[in-house]
C-alpha cells in the first residue's frame, strides 16, 4: 500500500512540473472523397460525394432564393413558419404517414430557414436511399400546411417572439443587426405577432411555389452512395419538378457610420448590461476571410482569446465574453461584446475598445497565431469527417459562391497566415471609430458610464424610439 501512494504521489509530482502540454501530432492529410456535380433538366443542381464510413446517406436540398427575409414586405416571418410545417404533410402523405415512412427507413427529415438559405435536410440508410428521395421531393414539391400545425406553428412562433423581448441577449443581437445592417435583407431577425397571425394557409403555398424551386436549389448528398446508381435515384424522384422563375435578389446597401452610435435599448431594473460592438465587414467569398477569420479567434472567438484573457481572467467582468466575424453570401458583420454587472459596463466597453485597439496597431504573437491555426485547422479536420459535416461544407461553397477547392485549400490557407496578414484583418475590420454599439440594460443606472462613448439613442424593448441624443 505504502508503495502504490509513493507512485501516486511521484506521478503527481511530476505531472506539476510538466509546465507546457506535449506539441500536438502531425496533421493527418483529409483524404477528401471524390465530389462529382451533376445537373438536372430543371436546373437542380446535384452533388455527390462518396463517404462510406457507414451505411447511411445524408442529403441536403438548399434553396438560396428562399431566406428568412424574403417576401418580407408583404409576408414578413413566413419562411420561418413554412419551413417549421412544410414536412407535417403532403398532398399524398399525412404528417403520420411521413414520420411512420422515414421510421421504417431509419430515417430524418426536417426544415431550417436562415439568412441565406432554406435547406431540407434527409438521413435515411443506405439501401432505403430511394424512398428518402422520393420523400424529400413530396415535401419540397406538395406540402400540405394542415390548418391545425399552421396554426400550432403560428402560436408557437408568437410565443417565441414574446420570450425573445424578455430576453436581453434576443434584443441585443436583433439591435445590433438593425444598426449594422439598416435596410438590408440581413437585419431581419423577427416579424411582429400580428404579421404571424394574419398568415393563410394559401400564402404558404403561394410561397413554396415562388421560392422553392429547382433552377435555384443544390441537392448535396453523402454517404454510402454509387454516384450513378444515386444520380438515377435523384432523376426519377426530381425530374417532374417544374422549374421557375429565380426571385430578384434584394440587396440594398447598407449603412455607413461616420463616428461611433450607441443604440440602447432600455430594460429598466435590469441588474447587467448586455453589450455588443461591431461594424459590417465582408461576404464569405471574400479574399480577406481567412484572416479575419483567424483575426477574431485571436480577439474573442475562443477560450484562450484576448478578451476572454482581459476582462474574464484578468477584470473579472464576466464569465464569457465573445466575438464572432459572421460571414454570409452578401455581407458580413463582426461583433464582440459580454453580459456584465452594471457597475462595469463603462469599464468593459473601455477593455474592449482597448483590445480592439492593439489587435490594430501591434501583430499577434507567433504563439498566438499558431495556436488559432491548430483550433481552427482541427475543429476542421473533425468536421469533416462525418457525413453531415461534410455534407455541410460542400453546401456552404454553393451558398456563398466558394471556389470549388475551398475544402481543399482551407488549411493551406490557414496556414499560410503570417502574423502581418492578421493585423492588417484587424485593422481593416475591427473599426473602433465607427462601430455600433449595442446595449441592454437600466439606461439610469449605466447612463454616466455609457455616454461618453458615442452619440445616444434609446429604445424600448419593442424596438420603439424613445429618446435621440
Amino acid at each position: 500500500m505504502k508503495t502504490l501512494i509513493a507512485i501516486m504521489l511521484l506521478a503527481t509530482t511530476v505531472f506539476a512540473q510538466q509546465k507546457t502540454p506535449p506539441p500536438p501530432g502531425a496533421a493527418r492529410p483529409l483524404n477528401l472523397p471524390k465530389i462529382t456535380e451533376k445537373k438536372l433538366a430543371n436546373g437542380l443542381t446535384v452533388v455527390l460525394a462518396p463517404l462510406p464510413n457507414v451505411p447511411k446517406v445524408s442529403a441536403m436540398l438548399t434553396f438560396r432564393s428562399a431566406t428568412t427575409a424574403s417576401d418580407r414586405d408583404a409576408h414578413p416571418g413566413i419562411a420561418q413558419i413554412v419551413a417549421s410545417v412544410a414536412n407535417e404533410g403532403t398532398d399524398t402523405r399525412t404528417s403520420k404517414q411521413l414520420k411512420e415512412e422515414l421510421r421504417s427507413i431509419g430515417g430524418t427529415l426536417g426544415l431550417g430557414s436562415d439568412a441565406d438559405s432554406t435547406t431540407i435536410t434527409g438521413t435515411s440508410l443506405s439501401e432505403f436511399s430511394t424512398q428518402l428521395f422520393d420523400l424529400m421531393s413530396d415535401v419540397a414539391q406538395h406540402p400540405s400546411f394542415p390548418e391545425s400545425e399552421v396554426k400550432l406553428a403560428q402560436e408557437n412562433t408568437i410565443q417565441q417572439i414574446r420570450a425573445g423581448r424578455a430576453d436581453p441577449g434576443f434584443l441585443g443581437n436583433e439591435r445590433f443587426q438593425k444598426a449594422v445592417f439598416g435596410n438590408h435583407p440581413y437585419s431581419f431577425v423577427v416579424p411582429d405577432e400580428k404579421s404571424i397571425s394574419a398568415l393563410k394557409r394559401d400564402d404558404l403555398r403561394a410561397f413554396v411555389t415562388k421560392y422553392y424551386i429547382p433552377n435555384a436549389a443544390y441537392l448535396v448528398v453523402v454517404g454510402d452512395i454509387e454516384v450513378d446508381k444515386t444520380f438515377a435515384e435523384i432523376e426519377k424522384a426530381f425530374s417532374s419538378w417544374k422549374s421557375g422563375t429565380v426571385p430578384p435578389d434584394d440587396n440594398p446597401p447598407v449603412p455607413k457610420r461616420d463616428k461611433r452610435q450607441i443604440y440602447f435599448v432600455n430594460r429598466p431594473g435590469s441588474i447587467q448590461s448586455a453589450i455588443f460592438i461591431g461594424n459590417v465587414s465582408i461576404p464569405r467569398k471574400d479574399k480577406d476571410y481567412f484572416a479575419i477569420r483567424t483575426a477574431n479567434t485571436i480577439y474573442g472567438g475562443s477560450f484562450y482569446s484576448r478578451l476572454t484573457r482581459n476582462i474574464r481572467e484578468s477584470k473579472g467582468y464576466t464569465y464569457s465574453p465573445f466575438s464572432s466575424s459572421n460571414t454570409q453570401a452578401k455581407a458580413g458583420s463582426f461583433s464582440a461584446g459580454a453580459f456584465v454587472r452594471n457597475e462595469v459596463t463603462g469599464p468593459t466597453l473601455l477593455e474592449i475598445f482597448y483590445e480592439l485597439d492593439r489587435m490594430r496597431v501591434l501583430p499577434v504573437t507567433d504563439e498566438e497565431l499558431s495556436a488559432a491555426k491548430e483550433f481552427s485547422t482541427g475543429n476542421f479536420s473533425v468536421e469533416l469527417a462525418s457525413q453531415f459535416g461534410l455534407a455541410s461544407r460542400i453546401v456552404s461553397i454553393y451558398t456563398y459562391d466558394l471556389d470549388k477547392n475551398f475544402i481543399n485549400d482551407f488549411r493551406p490557407k490557414i496556414e499560410a497566415l503570417t502574423t502581418a496578414d492578421i493585423q492588417k484583418a484587424a485593422a481593416k475590420y475591427f473599426d473602433t471609430y465607427r462601430a455600433a454599439i449595442v446595449i441592454v440594460g437600466d439606461w439610469e443606472k449605466v447612463k454616466d458610464q455609457v455616454t461618453p462613448f458615442g452619440d445616444v439613442t434609446i429604445y424600448d424593448a419593442d424596438g420603439n424610439v424613445v429618446t435621440k441624443s
